[in-house]
C-alpha cells in the first residue's frame, strides 16, 4: 500500500514536468496561429501594454492540463466533469479574445460549466442541502471571473496560479485524490511553461481562453479540497479555508469595485485600476509585482489549505490577513489610478 502510494505521488511530478514540456513546445504554435488569424490584443485606454501582442496562449495550456490527466490517471467521472466544465469556458474565451462576447452568453455559458463542476464534486459542504449547490456555483462564477480580472500584467495571473495550485496539490496528495494530483500539477506545470512567454515583457497573453479555465480549475480544486470531511471542521472554517485560498482575487475584486464606485466609475469597465497597476504606480517592477503576488497567494493558499484540513485554528491566519489587507487596501486607493491614466511611466 505504501509502495502504491509513493507510486502515485511520483505521477504528480511527472504531471507537472511533462505539461511543461508541452506548454513550452504548444506556446509557439498557438502564437504562430495567433499572428496570422490576426487574433491580437492591441493597445487601447485601459490596456498596459504598448505594442499588439497575440493572444491564444490558453489554447496552449488547456491542452496541456485537460490531456495529461486523463493520459495518466485514466478516466476518472469526476475529474471528467470538471474537465469539460473548464473546456466549455475555455470555449468561451476563446470566442471572446476573437469577438468579444455580450455579459449574458459568457455567464450562462460559465454557470453551466459550474454546474458540471459541482457535479463532479466541485462543492463546498456548508448547510447539507441544495444551498450548497447554489452558493458553491455562484462562488465559483464569481471567483473564476475574478482570477480572469487578474490577468492584466505581464506574468501576474500565472504565477498566482501556480502560487495557489501547489498548495491544493499537497491537499490532493494528502487526499490521495490521485486524479485530483494529476490536474492540479498539470495546471502548475503548464502555467510554469507559460511563463517562459508570458514573463515582462511578454511575448504572448493567454487571453480569456487562458484565464478563465485557470481560473475555472482552480477554484473547483478548492471546492474539491473543502468537500473532504475532517472530524475539526465546520462551515466557518470551510468558508474561512476557502477565502485564504483565493484571497489574492478577492482582494482585488473587492478593492476594484471599491474604488470605483468611489469614483463614480461603472464597476464593469476595464481599466488599470488594479492590485498590480498600483503597486507598479508606486515604483514596484513589474517583474516583481508578478513575483510578490505570487508568494503572497502562496502564503494564503498554504493557510487556507491548513484550515480545510483542520490543521491551524482559522482565527490565527484570518485576523492578520484582515488586518494587512485593510491596511494595504487603505494605502492602494490613496494611489491615483485613475487622474494619471495618461502619460504614465512604466517601470520595468
Amino acid at each position: 500500500m505504501m509502495l502504491g502510494a509513493l507510486l502515485e505521488r511520483k505521477w504528480s511530478l511527472v504531471a507537472l514536468v511533462a505539461a511543461s514540456l508541452a506548454t513550452l513546445g504548444l506556446v509557439p504554435v498557438a502564437r504562430t496561429v495567433a499572428l496570422r488569424l490576426g487574433v491580437m490584443d492591441r493597445p487601447k485606454p485601459g490596456k498596459m501594454h504598448q505594442t499588439p501582442t497575440p493572444y491564444l496562449g490558453g489554447v496552449a495550456i488547456a491542452l496541456a492540463v485537460l490531456v495529461l490527466p486523463l493520459a495518466l490517471t485514466g478516466w476518472e467521472r469526476d475529474t471528467a466533469w470538471l474537465l469539460l466544465g473548464a473546456l466549455l469556458v475555455c470555449a468561451v474565451g476563446v470566442i471572446d479574445d476573437v469577438r468579444s462576447l455580450l455579459p449574458a452568453p459568457r455567464l450562462a455559458v460559465e454557470f453551466l460549466a459550474a454546474a458540471l463542476a459541482v457535479r463532479g464534486g466541485a462543492k463546498a459542504p456548508l448547510f447539507g442541502n441544495w444551498l450548497d449547490v447554489l452558493l458553491s456555483m455562484a462562488a465559483l462564477v464569481l471567483l473564476t471571473n475574478s482570477l480572469n480580472l487578474l490577468d492584466n500584467m505581464d506574468g501576474v495571473a500565472a504565477s498566482i496560479v501556480v502560487a495557489v495550485s501547489l498548495p491544493l496539490l499537497g491537499s490532493a496528495v494528502t487526499n490521495e485524490s490521485w486524479s485530483q494530483v494529476a490536474v492540479l500539477a498539470s495546471l502548475a506545470g503548464a502555467c510554469l511553461g507559460f511563463l517562459i512567454f508570458n514573463w515582462h515583457p511578454a511575448k504572448i497573453f493567454m487571453g480569456d481562453a487562458g484565464s478563465l479555465f485557470l481560473g475555472f480549475l482552480l477554484v473547483s480544486s478548492a471546492l474539491k479540497a473543502s468537500a473532504v470531511p475532517y472530524a475539526q471542521r465546520n462551515w466557518a472554517t470551510t468558508v474561512v479555508g476557502l477565502v485564504l485560498a483565493m484571497a489574492i482575487a478577492i482582494f482585488d475584486t473587492g478593492l476594484v469595485v471599491l474604488s470605483r464606485i468611489r469614483a463614480g466609475r461603472s464597476i464593469l469597465q476595464g481599466g488599470t485600476d488594479h492590485t498590480s497597476h498600483r503597486l507598479q504606480r508606486l515604483g514596484v517592477p513589474i517583474r516583481v509585482v508578478a513575483l510578490s503576488l505570487g508568494v503572497v497567494a502562496a502564503i494564503t493558499a498554504g493557510c487556507g489549505v491548513l484550515v480545510l484540513h483542520g490543521r491551524l485554528n482559522p482565527l490565527i491566519p484570518l485576523v492578520p490577513a484582515l488586518a494587512v489587507g485593510a491596511l494595504l487596501s487603505v494605502r492602494l486607493m490613496c494611489v491615483p489610478v485613475y487622474a494619471a491614466s495618461r502619460g504614465r511611466r512604466e517601470v520595468v
